[in-house]
């Protein structure tokens, strides 16, 4: 259960860009490699890389990978003014985000079934 929610928060972070844009925060914003860690989840979901890609309608898509190179991909991406809403499936299991974007840092919560775990995430590299 503890693996579940920890993949689901990886996922949920990944996972809920969709293409609402405000005009301080634009989707090109977060196209890009994201290195995060969430606190509390099992060390199999706790650290990984978020990967955000323009997709092919238009809407951005995306995936995570997890430091033991299971991968997910995110089922929705959302940006409200500054806040970037993940969603994800782990398992069964819905994962949420609610992120404050701020320069080349996601900082916030990650809803999972065994609860809110604290969630960090940084551009990889210099992608901007």
């Amino acid at each position: 259960m503890m693996k579940l929610s920890s993949l689901l928060l990886g996922t949920l972070l990944v996972f809920a860009f969709s293409n609402h844009a405000h005009a301080g925060t634009d989707d090109a914003t977060l196209i890009g490699s994201w290195e995060f860690n969430v606190t509390g989840a099992p060390w199999e979901y706790s650290r990984g890389v978020i990967i955000v890609e323009p997709g092919e309608d238009g809407e951005l898509s995306g995936k995570v990978e997890f430091s033991t190179g299971r991968v997910v991909q995110l089922a929705s991406i959302a940006i409200e003014e500054d806040t970037v809403i993940f969603e994800v499936n782990v398992d069964g299991y819905d994962v949420k985000s609610d992120l404050k974007l701020t320069g080349d840092d996601l900082q916030g919560v990650v809803q999972t079934i065994e609860g809110n775990m604290n969630f960090s995430a940084t551009r990889a590299g210099s992608e901007r």
